[in-house]
């Protein structure tokens, strides 16, 4: 039962971020995906080295973030070569 509750939290984990990341670019919201990339780390980083008995729960909904922003930051960089590589074919014809 808990290999299903886990499986199961995991796919609506990349979920959330897939839609996030195309509502955000739908929205033209999207950052840049290097600055994304540097928060995923920053947002775990900086909290837990300034407050080292921060509790459970506001450590995990930090991870949480972290880990949406993550797949927003892969998300984004599947669309910008799936972008580059659609212009690259519309060149060569």
């Amino acid at each position: 039962m808990t290999k299903i509750i886990f499986l199961t939290a995991s796919v609506v984990f990349i979920l959330v971020g897939l839609f996030l990341t195309h509502y955000l670019k739908k929205k033209n919201w999207l950052p840049n995906r290097w600055l994304t990339g540097c928060l995923v780390f920053l947002i775990v980083l900086v909290p837990s080295l300034l407050f080292p008995n921060m509790s459970d729960g506001l450590r995990q909904i930090i991870y949480g973030v972290s880990g949406i922003l993550a797949v927003v930051f892969f998300e984004s960089s599947r669309l910008i070569a799936e972008q580059k590589r659609v212009t690259y074919e519309m060149e060569q014809k």
